[in-house]
């Protein structure tokens, strides 16, 4: 079987695949392992964005001291607390 029968199987059958079963477990997926993962690295991103940034000067190092991180974690932040909310009672 290619993937191309594969990707046609299961857009044939897409609504057997999309259960509140699966919704369910891909928020907990997000909550519980993609989003750790992406916050550590925004993490190391932003404290390489900083130490980068001691040598520069005005739009640049504003850049990268202050609105690069804040978006960076402002993101985060807002993408954390949508999933939370989306979350069943079991899964918080």
């Amino acid at each position: 079987m290619t993937i191309d029968e594969i990707k046609n199987e299961v857009l044939e059958n897409i609504k057997d695949f999309v259960t509140t079963e699966v919704k369910d477990m891909v928020i907990k997926w997000i909550k519980d392992t993609a989003l750790p993962a992406v916050k550590e690295v925004a993490t190391a991103f932003v404290a390489e964005l900083k130490n980068s940034a001691v040598d520069e000067k005005g739009w640049v190092k504003f850049r990268d001291t202050i609105f690069l991180p804040v978006a960076i974690n402002g993101s985060l932040w807002i993408v954390e607390k949508v999933v939370n909310k989306l979350a069943s009672e079991e899964q918080v």
